[in-house]
């Protein structure tokens, strides 16, 4: 197999960076608006400081003319406001690199490998504006030229932003925007890319983050209630749904703190409506107690952890994969539970909608795993055909339903007592798949005792060995008849069957994996990489067989200790090569590239990765 061919002509990426408060992140959230409006897809990351005002934001934008998979390794134009930004900026950029910088706050070291063009940004507006906090539209005016964006769109953008704030704002915000096309046309620089206007299927595209994602895959799955209380980086999850549920004749809630929030997602869920509460990992820990009383009482609900750099505040507006072992694992006694974890911003919403379809079907807690990355990530996506989703009759194997994709969204409700077992309901009835009927208030004949306690089939408190044996069966029956079902499901790896060297990592890593295979196959070097988004329980025979035949096992993840290499091993025996990334940033291809490539080098005697 030869390496992988690419189609790109247009392959970039920006990145702006300065002070918190002064506009950087709006900067380039317009600018990304403005670029997928074109033909081009958008893939954003960004970073903000934990100080309500002040201290170092950025945001990366990458423009590609096909699917963009991470943030990438280095960056071609750097816009830098301040000195902070200069300093914490200039070794990422690539060289002929260019470097766009507001001489009145900025400081640089020429380098001949590197393009610096100097744009008032403060001066100019403050003469137009009165205020220097106009400098974030000056450079994407200055942008805008750059790249021969539509400029009558980006007066557009202004007035959808500021339009609230009256006409007189708009139009300050349109003179900058002008005077900053004007600076960019006096430089003389190389237009290297035009983004020009959209071609025919492109509004087939919008522009999403992660966050948003999982609110739309939420509604979209049949939620119409949600609890939370706002926590970084989870909140736009939260806001998001405020503003929706109305809409669609559902109820959001904000309560005091995470553990009254997971307490009326219970309450509804008893009632009989799907739930969700979004939180973090400092969020999730509180929740323990009460996600504990969801799985005894064996109630449906999704929970949704954005995680955060740790432990205790941390970095809370960072990325880290550090709450898996907790997840899994974290909280007293053994609970039977199921772990997604996405991979693209797309995915958030397939397995959202997955997450319920799981919670529904096998009445257990699901917890969502996104992180700060893929949370606040910004990407083009395309638009699911929604007229193709169906409700599925309770009557249908939950193995029969296939992974939600853009082609087939199928939705589980809850299993529900038909008459003759209404006749003499056992709520926890011990069945074949751990599942049983179970009933709303107000069913008729549909009573039970829903307790913490341990019980019999009724609901009964009961505390002997015998009862609790059965009922800890019967809870644990659920992942195996979960385990069967996503046996079945298509193998989630890539790369040639017949390398030996794997790749495996899960949740936001999967681009970056994905484009350092690319890197290592125009390099000779063959991988095949798995990426399971469901992490507990895991598919094991579908990694058993992508585990057959390799020499070496590298596991990749944003954290310190290496959970999920550590959750492998004890799974399945193998002794991975671990490379872990805990700085509160992506890994990015080159990154994972490099760990590829030494371990190719430990086993090249065996020539084993030239096929």
């Amino acid at each position: 197999m030869g390496a992988k061919t690419f189609k790109s002509e247009v392959d970039f990426t920006v990145k702006i960076g300065g002070e918190g408060g002064d506009g950087v992140i709006s900067c380039g959230e317009l600018f990304a608006q403005a670029v997928a409006r074109t033909e081009y897809h958008v893939f954003t990351y960004i970073s903000y400081p934990a100080e309500i005002r002040g201290g170092f934001s950025m945001i990366q934008i990458r423009t590609r003319d096909w699917t963009i998979y991470s943030m990438g390794s280095q960056v071609d134009y750097l816009v830098i406001f301040n000195q902070e930004a200069y300093d914490n900026t200039i070794s990422g950029i690539k060289p002929g690199g260019t470097v766009i910088y507001d001489p009145e706050t900025v400081e640089i070291k020429p380098n001949p490998n590197i393009k610096f063009f100097p744009i008032q940004l403060s001066s100019l507006a403050k003469k137009i504006t009165g205020s220097k906090l106009g400098k974030n539209v000056v450079a994407l005016g200055a942008l805008g030229e750059l790249f021969d964006l539509d400029k009558a769109f980006l007066e557009k953008l202004m007035k959808d932003r500021y339009g609230s704030k009256g006409d007189n704002v708009v139009e300050m915000n349109i003179k900058a925007l002008q005077a900053g096309y004007e600076a960019g046309s006096s430089n003389s620089w190389e237009k290297q890319f035009r983004l020009d206007a959209s071609k025919d299927g492109k509004h087939k595209y919008m522009l999403l983050s992660g966050n948003e994602a999982v609110a739309l895959g939420t509604i979209a799955a049949g939620c119409r209630f949600v609890a939370g209380y706002p926590i970084t980086p989870a909140t736009p999850i939260f806001e998001t749904l405020t503003k929706i549920m109305p809409k669609v004749g559902g109820k959001a809630l904000q309560l005091e703190d995470e553990i009254a929030s997971i307490s009326a997602c219970i309450g509804a869920s008893f009632a009989g409506l799907k739930t969700i509460t979004p939180t973090s990992g400092p969020g999730l820990q509180l929740m323990g107690e009460q996600l504990n009383l969801t799985a005894m009482l064996e109630l449906p609900m999704v929970i949704v952890d954005v995680q955060r750099g740790g432990p205790s505040t941390g970095l809370p507006t960072k990325t880290e994969q550090s709450d898996l072992k907790f997840a899994i694992y974290g909280t007293a006694g053994e609970v039977p539970r199921c772990i997604l974890a996405p991979a693209t911003v797309e995915d958030c919403f397939y397995q959202t909608i997955r997450a319920f379809n799981i919670a529904e079907a096998t009445q257990l807690p699901v917890t969502l795993l996104t992180d700060q990355s893929i949370g606040y990530r910004k990407a083009t996506v395309c638009i699911p055909e929604f007229d193709g989703i169906n409700e599925v009759m309770e009557s249908i194997s939950f193995a029969q339903v296939p992974v939600p994709s853009a082609n087939r969204i199928d939705i589980i409700n809850r299993l529900k007592p038909n008459e003759q077992e209404l006749e003499d309901y056992h709520r926890f009835k011990n069945t074949v798949t751990g599942v049983s009927p179970i009933a709303s208030p107000g069913t008729p004949k549909g009573q039970y005792l829903a307790t913490g306690l341990e019980h019999t089939e009724k609901g009964i408190a009961n505390y002997t060995p015998e009862v609790h044996l059965e009922m800890t069966r019967k809870r644990f029956r659920k992942l195996h008849t979960l385990g069967k079902a996503f046996e079945a499901n298509p193998p989630e790896y890539h790369g040639n069957p017949k390398a030996e060297i794997g790749v495996i990592g899960w949740g936001s890593t999967e681009g970056a994996i994905r484009e350092a295979r690319y890197i290592a196959e125009k390099n000779g070097i063959y991988f095949r990489h798995l990426h399971p988004k469901v992490i507990s329980p895991l598919p094991d025979r579908q990694i058993r067989r992508f585990l057959a035949g390799l020499k070496q096992v590298i596991v990749v993840e944003e954290n310190f200790t290496g959970q999920f290499a550590h959750f492998i091993k004890a799974k399945f025996g193998i002794k991975p090569i671990e490379v872990h990334k805990c700085e509160g940033e992506p890994i990015t291809p080159h990154e994972i590239f490099i760990a590829v490539e030494k371990v190719a080098r430990i086993v090249d005697e065996e020539n084993i990765t030239r096929l």
